[in-house]
């Protein structure tokens, strides 16, 4: 069973948006694809706000 997992920090100019957010997908083969919003930069991302982020929201 094979996944991949993509994380791309992306630059906004919407206003009332961060300037720069982090996307994370989860893309297994065979399966949905699931994707993740953080509304900072990666470089300030902590293991944290990963499991805050995405446990609660983990596929079955």
């Amino acid at each position: 069973n094979d996944t991949a997992v993509i994380i791309r920090q992306l630059t906004r100019s919407e206003p009332g948006h961060p300037p720069r957010e982090t996307v994370v997908a989860v893309v297994p083969m065979d399966g949905e694809a699931h994707r993740w919003t953080l509304h900072r930069p990666a470089d300030q991302i902590t293991e944290n706000d990963l499991r805050a982020t995405l446990l609660p929201h983990r596929p079955s």
